[in-house]
């Protein structure tokens, strides 16, 4: 008999990888959770058969019907998508405290409530293992420096509160649960215009930083190599383990060599890399002067401390046996549609 993995957020990158990884298994049958089960993102699934369910992550009994007969979950909040929201600026406003502390606290929450769903008996009665999409605590790995990296810093929290609270411990959610930290995205090119640039004059490429370019980052193709990742979490490896999902190691200066190799483009600056001060590059941040302070801690913090922070105790996926299931950048260079950058 197939075992039920329920997964929150199908209609993004995390939660859509994890499903792709799942869907061909007839060893599970899938539940997607979406805030709108009609959007034609969840119908999609849903004509895939993927049976799709519309939950709350701000009400506990919500998401304990939705977990309900899971044998496995992966539970992932989005930060970023509060932060589009009036209200919330509103409400941040109200408070006297900034529109990124603000969605650190609906982040927070939302994950305590699908942890707390998650530990309730009725879905405790089948539940097996646990994924929780966190990242690096970056106040606390950083010794204090960086603590605007509400992005890290809230999914941290959740870790923190499914490894240590009582209730989760007493629960039993804790010792069924295993983290999974996303790299950086190596699509977030179509995010950021400072990502890669062409340079008028010479009419090469470059990517425009702060920092040398020289900094190890772990890349990872979030749609294609999440999903395989997860699945091993949940299959094959002990609960309680931490696991950076990359596909490649590289600095900025090595995926500018890899990106103008692959596509037969050249290079500008210094090997790929225009480096320019910090006030420069944070006036290329979005013109919200809580945004820039977050974003250019990130930035630090990767610089100075790693993107992972350091942590010991983090697995890669060359630690569980699971290089083969990650993409090089190459191949993912290759398969891109670069057409936007290039035209």
């Amino acid at each position: 008999m197939s075992k039920l993995v329920v997964i929150t957020g199908i209609t993004g990158t995390q939660g859509g990888s994890v499903a792709e990884s799942f869907i061909s298994s007839s060893s599970w049958c899938i539940r997607g959770i979406t805030r709108d089960a009609s959007k034609p993102a969840a119908q999609e699934w849903a004509s895939r058969g993927v049976e799709i369910v519309a939950a709350d992550m701000d009400n506990v009994e919500s998401m304990v019907t939705a977990f309900a007969g899971a044998h496995a979950i992966f539970a992932m909040t989005d930060y970023w998508y509060p932060i589009r929201d009036p209200a919330v600026r509103e409400e941040a406003t109200k408070k006297g405290t900034s529109v990124d502390e603000q969605c650190a606290k609906i982040e927070i929450q939302r994950g305590k409530n699908m942890a707390l769903a998650a530990a309730s008996p009725h879905v405790q009665a089948t539940l097996e293992r646990y994924v929780w999409s966190s990242l690096a605590d970056a106040s606390k790995l950083s010794g204090g420096k960086y603590t605007r990296v509400w992005h890290f810093d809230s999914k941290a929290a959740v870790e923190s509160y499914i490894r240590e609270d009582e209730e989760m411990v007493k629960a039993g959610l804790s010792a069924k649960a295993s983290f999974i930290h996303v790299g950086l995205y190596t699509d977030n090119w179509k995010r950021s215009g400072a990502e890669i640039q062409r340079d008028v004059e010479t009419g090469g490429f470059w990517h425009v930083a702060f920092d040398d370019g020289r900094t190890r980052l772990p890349f990872v193709w979030a749609q294609k190599d999440t999903g395989p990742l997860v699945k091993k979490l949940i299959e094959d490896v002990r609960p309680g383990s931490s696991l950076l999902a990359v596909s490649q190691l590289a600095t900025y200066r090595e995926f500018m060599a890899i990106w103008a190799k692959a596509l037969g483009q050249t290079l500008a600056g210094d090997e790929g890399i225009k480096k320019i001060s910090e006030n420069e590059f944070r006036d290329r941040l979005p013109p919200v002067e809580d945004i820039r302070d977050h974003l250019m801690s990130t930035f630090s913090f990767f610089v100075d401390c790693g993107y992972d922070g350091g942590d010991a105790q983090m697995f890669y996926p060359k630690d569980i046996g699971a290089e083969c299931l990650t993409t090089p950048l190459e191949d993912y260079i290759r398969q891109e549609d670069w057409s936007s950058l290039l035209k």
